[in-house]
């Protein structure tokens, strides 16, 4: 059984991100936890634009429990940092609290952002740094994974949403989680504040297309050698 450990900016990124591969490795006898370092009070999208951001903060924390039951992970912590503002907060006291959750967790797997942040946002930019400092302080660290976009996809994409994709040879992971879309989608609903984000994406015939099909990942720390892309995390 592996022990995962997934640490995002925001209640969303674990749906949008790879939240199939979280609910496959959670739904096959894994230990899937996530740990959200904002409540999302800085949302810009739908009703957030017109309520003050502590409701936007309860909201978003709401429907980010809900997605995690979606998901079937095993656990969930909620920090209060400040949306929108990571990187502006001590990189220090950032590197204290991915440290403090892997010392809590004991992953064999840590799992975030790429370090282009999928698209780009500072928030994500900076916790991938924090976990990547951290790891390489550790004696004993977790392997760190980067969730990404291919290359292609983001291409094809592009009409809709500029994405920031892994670099060509960068994947090392494809984790085929067809089979778990539903779960993904269901999480993805549970964030209702967020869903003019997925049906811009359904209006224009590519929701399913790029959120249902596979997943890639690069393995950072410790790199990844071996040639070919591998279909489990685990390897």
């Amino acid at each position: 059984m592996m022990n995962i450990l997934a640490i995002f900016a925001h209640p969303d990124d674990e749906a949008y991100g790879p939240g199939a591969t979280l609910a496959r490795y959670a739904l096959t006898g894994h230990r899937v936890s996530l740990v959200t370092l904002t409540r999302g009070e800085a949302g810009s999208l739908g009703i957030c634009k017109e309520l003050p951001a502590p409701e936007v903060a309860e909201m978003r924390s709401r429907e980010l429990h809900c997605a995690v039951k979606a998901l079937h992970l095993h656990s969930l912590k909620i920090y209060d940092l400040p949306d929108k503002g990571l990187q502006h907060y001590p990189e220090e006291k950032g590197m204290e609290i991915v440290r403090g959750e892997i010392a809590a967790h004991r992953p064999d797997i840590l799992l975030t952002f790429h370090p282009g942040g999928i698209s780009g946002h500072s928030d994500h930019i900076a916790v991938t740094r924090w976990c990547e400092k951290t790891v390489l302080s550790l004696d004993a660290p977790p392997r760190l994974f980067y969730y990404g976009v291919s290359p292609e996809m983001a291409e094809r994409i592009k009409p809709y949403r500029k994405i920031i994709p892994f670099e060509n040879g960068e994947i090392t992971h494809v984790i085929d989680a067809r089979e778990y879309f539903p779960y993904k989608l269901a999480a993805i609903q549970c964030h209702v504040s967020q869903l003019e984000f997925w049906e811009s994406f359904q209006k224009n015939g590519a929701g399913e297309h790029f959120f249902g099909g596979e997943e890639c990942f690069s393995r950072a720390l410790p790199r990844h050698h071996t040639n070919g892309v591998l279909k489990d995390l685990a390897l």
